[in-house]
């Protein structure tokens, strides 16, 4: 709703950059001081689409990529990790020591539960110096675990989204009897969209969260994508020859 406003303040796109950037880098400051951390992510994020990092010093873009990342991991309602893992912000991290928030966002992202755990065990006494991540590890931990039921999904095609809770419970590493909690959280937070058979044990998905994907993400889509081509250049021939079938036997009955 900012944004009439904030271009009326600008002859060029140029001195609209600069007046969103401007904007947002207020919002997110005062965000961080008073939270919550959802609120911190929404604003910065609109400030690094803004912002040009090289008008940046190293230690801001530092305390930037860090404080995003932690408001990614911790922030309510923020499930997605691709937004920020393909942000250049976070590329400063790398070869620090905490570039190990870089790590759990990209397992997150991907869906990988073990893959999370493994960087969060070898990184624990990094992680306890992060108060957010200690106080909020139970929120975290749930995000992830919804986080691979939606990657589960994305990576089955769309005629084979009925999923029992077997195959889910191995996915998302939980007991089997925790299962349809998972589904019924993730039906709430509009993360999917279906109907759960309790009796049958099966979720059928229809819809699944849209959400910012990475290279290999996007190739697996692209190969889909091509699957779908075929099957519809078939389908049409299909159903081209059966027409002309169809009318070939009126002409001449």
């Amino acid at each position: 709703k900012n944004r009439p406003i904030l271009a009326e303040l600008a002859d060029s796109e140029s001195e609209a950059a600069v007046a969103h950037s401007a904007f947002y880098e207020t919002a997110m400051t005062y965000r961080k001081a008073v939270g919550p951390p959802e609120a911190y992510y929404r604003e910065a994020i609109q400030y690094v689409a803004y912002t040009s990092l090289a008008d940046l010093s190293q230690e801001e873009r530092y305390n930037l990529a860090t404080d995003l990342s932690l408001a990614a991991l911790t922030g309510d309602g923020v499930f997605n990790f691709g937004e920020v893992v393909t942000a250049p912000a976070l590329q400063c991290l790398e070869g620090t020591d905490l570039y190990y928030l870089v790590e759990l966002l990209s397992a997150g992202a991907r869906g990988d539960v073990l893959g999370f755990q493994r960087v969060a065990d070898s990184n624990s006494a990094a992680i306890q110096m992060q108060p957010s991540l200690v106080s909020r590890a139970e929120a975290v931990k749930e995000k992830i675990t919804l986080l691979a039921l939606v990657n589960m999904v994305f990576e089955r095609p769309s005629l084979e989204r009925t999923l029992s809770f077997e195959d889910i419970a191995e996915r998302i590493v939980v007991p089997l009897d925790k299962v349809e909690w998972v589904i019924m959280r993730a039906l709430s937070l509009k993360l999917i969209k279906g109907t759960m058979d309790q009796v049958e044990q099966t979720v059928d998905v229809t819809w699944v969260m849209p959400r910012v994907l990475d290279n290999k993400q996007m190739s697996e889509l692209a190969t889909r994508f091509g699957e779908w081509a075929v099957k519809v250049s078939k389908t049409k021939d299909y159903m081209v020859r059966h027409d002309v079938c169809y009318i070939y036997m009126i002409v001449f009955s």
